[in-house]
């Protein structure tokens, strides 16, 4: 005789649909108790989509199921109940988003980059250009302050990347990981199922192809709509394609050098019906499949959600080296000269010029960044920025008394 449970899966099955139900509700765990329908989402990605687009059809089979007064928590793998996404009121250094801009949460997972080899990690620097309707160059080099030199070479007859085309580099790492996740998920409760004597399939590694739509890249980039997405994106993917990466160290230190495609290569899975590119299939390099897949503990740094709404291509580059230069000890403070800031972002500007555009990007974020405190010390060639990270609950003044004591 099936019991209350099954009723209600077998009912919400059938009113999402089975792809739909395959696969955002494998690995789920329903639990329910006194009036409370506990749902255990594998991961923080599947928790805000449930969140996002099944939560009242879950309530109302929850109902249905369990009885008017019933109420459905979704918890995410902490323990604590997922939220809904929470957008910062826009500023001057953002960009309008789309409308209907809470749909990302059914296409993007937590924003993530991975390192290279060894700790290397491209954050160190630019791996696009700043300046794209300006940039001549086919070349970008930074020498690391341990010796590694870092290139990025455009491929033959094509520029180098920009910074929007390194998004669908951050798009296809960050979904990678949110599948890695749910594996080692499945793989958990494969072993505790074998451990319990039931006869179950091992469970399949991530594919090592990112199969995405048009309008999902135009959902995970927050952007409008426009008659041109499927061009540019394209474009974009041409130039990615063309781009190696190389690391080359100094000889007896630790790092291993070679070299690094950001993408293998593309397909074109499906066209609209006038002839544009509508779903690609995207082959996912060796290097970001085995950091991410194949690592015990991956080298992964976590983006703010709003990085891809900062309007200007500099602030996209402050935070990201921000992310991964300031402490997470919240107590501590991360000095870089202006000088070294140029070569990191591979300026062509003279340096007067740069600290004159550092200055205006500083001023125009107010000194306040994603979750970053920054300002300007020094004068002319001694010029540096520093920064460290907001101590969340703080005012103003706190968080600046807390500073100064810091300096000092």
């Amino acid at each position: 005789m099936r019991d209350g449970m099954d009723a209600f899966r077998e009912a919400l099955e059938c009113r999402v649909g089975p792809e739909a139900f395959r696969s955002w509700f494998t690995g789920v765990q329903f639990n329910h108790e006194a009036e409370v329908l506990a749902v255990h989402a594998p991961t923080d990605f599947v928790a805000r989509t449930l969140r996002s687009e099944f939560e009242v059809s879950i309530q109302e089979e929850a109902r249905c199921a369990f009885g008017e007064k019933v109420t459905v928590e979704i918890v995410v793998p902490s323990g604590t109940p997922a939220r809904a996404a929470q957008t910062e009121p826009l500023a001057e250094i953002f960009r309008a988003v789309a409308p209907n801009d809470n749909q990302r949460d059914f296409f993007v997972p937590d924003l993530t980059e991975v390192a290279i080899k060894d700790e290397v990690h491209l954050m160190e620097m630019t791996p696009f250009t700043l300046n794209k309707s300006t940039e001549t160059r086919s070349e970008l080099v930074y020498v690391t302050p341990q010796g590694l030199t870092l290139r990025v070479k455009a491929g033959a007859d094509r520029e180098l990347p920009s910074v929007e085309d390194y998004d669908l580099v951050l798009m296809m790492q960050s979904w990678l990981a949110d599948m890695a996740n749910q594996y080692r998920t499945s793989v958990e409760q494969y072993e505790a199922e074998k451990r319990a004597g039931k006869n179950v399939a091992p469970p399949a590694l991530p594919p090592r192809s990112f199969d995405v739509s048009i309008s999902e890249v135009v959902k995970f980039k927050r952007m409008k709509w426009g008659g041109h997405r499927s061009e540019d994106v394209l474009d974009g993917l041409r130039r990615l394609v063309g781009a190696v990466i190389s690391v080359d160290p100094l000889k007896g230190s630790k790092y291993r050098g070679g070299e690094f495609h950001l993408i293998d290569k593309y397909d074109i899975l499906a066209k609209t019906p006038d002839g544009k590119a509508s779903r690609l299939r995207i082959d996912i390099p060796n290097w970001t499949y085995e950091g991410i897949v194949e690592r015990a503990v991956p080298t992964l740094r976590t983006y703010s959600r709003d990085y891809m709404i900062l309007a200007q291509p500099l602030h996209r580059a402050l935070y990201r080296l921000l992310s991964l230069k300031v402490p997470k000890d919240s107590t501590a403070l991360y000095v870089v000269s202006l000088v070294e800031l140029g070569q990191r972002f591979q300026t062509r500007q003279t340096q007067k010029y740069f600290n004159r555009t550092i200055k205006g990007a500083v001023e125009a974020c107010q000194g306040r960044l994603l979750g970053f405190r920054l300002e300007l010390v020094g004068q002319k060639d001694d010029r540096a920025l520093r920064a460290w990270r907001e101590l969340p609950g703080l005012s103003e003044d706190a968080n600046a008394d807390h500073h100064i004591t810091q300096s000092n």
